[in-house]
């Protein structure tokens, strides 16, 4: 026998569709912050002799098919394969979203989604940094001092060389890392395709790379340290 559906069920229901469209504060606070910051960033970086991009020689530009091959590399090298083979098995074990469901039908779903969302990324990357003639390159620190160099791997998420040797706001970046976040929502199941799915995925694409500049600016350190033991 069909029944109505009872009224707290239907009103359950509504609070629960409006929260999914709810943005939460804290994103847009994040957002703000990614809009602030690189201006102050670059104030900085113009009122200081010692700029994050001051090498003694300056490197060589990259032409567009270098910067095309730079960001071809980017998205499918062995590091990047690897990496969203990792990541969508960690999504895997969280089963988000967990519409995909689980086994290797699932599994297949997260790792299309991650190659999907980084290809879009790095296409926009390509083609924006390529017409504002941006380097893509992470060029690192001559600064010594781990905070100082640390300051300058964040800063370069935020302020990127252009081909002249001048300092520009990385636009290719963001453009990418939200532009890619938005279009992902066209195959994201729902609940999980709305703005604020959009800004998370943004704001870990924006963090993820700051982290990897880290790790370029570090790394070369490490390495030596392992090859003394």
């Amino acid at each position: 026998m069909w029944t109505l559906p009872r009224p707290s069920a239907c009103a359950a229901r509504e609070e629960e569709l409006r929260a999914r469209r709810r943005t939460p504060r804290r994103w847009w606070l994040v957002f703000l912050f990614l809009l602030v910051c690189p201006p102050a960033l670059l104030a900085q970086a113009d009122a200081k002799q010692s700029t994050p991009f001051s090498p003694a020689s300056p490197p060589t530009p990259l032409t567009v098919g270098g910067k095309l091959r730079f960001y071809l590399k980017a998205t499918y090298g062995p590091g990047s394969l690897l990496s969203k083979a990792a990541s969508s098995g960690l999504n895997q074990w969280r089963d988000s979203p967990p519409e995909w469901g689980q086994g290797m039908e699932g599994y297949g779903r997260r790792y299309a989604s991650g190659m999907g969302h980084s290809t879009v990324n790095n296409s926009i990357r390509f083609g924006i940094g390529a017409a504002l003639r941006e380097d893509p390159r992470y060029f690192p620190s001559e600064r010594k001092g781990v905070l100082p160099r640390m300051g300058h791997a964040l800063a370069s998420t935020f302020v990127t060389r252009t081909d002249s040797g001048g300092r520009a706001f990385a636009v290719s970046r963001f453009a990418g890392a939200f532009g890619s976040a938005f279009i992902a929502n066209t195959w994201h199941p729902a609940g999980a395709d709305d703005t604020n799915h959009a800004l998370k995925r943004a704001g870990i694409t924006v963090a993820v790379g700051a982290g990897m500049n880290v790790v370029r600016e570090f790394w070369p350190d490490v390495k030596r340290v392992l090859r003394r033991h």
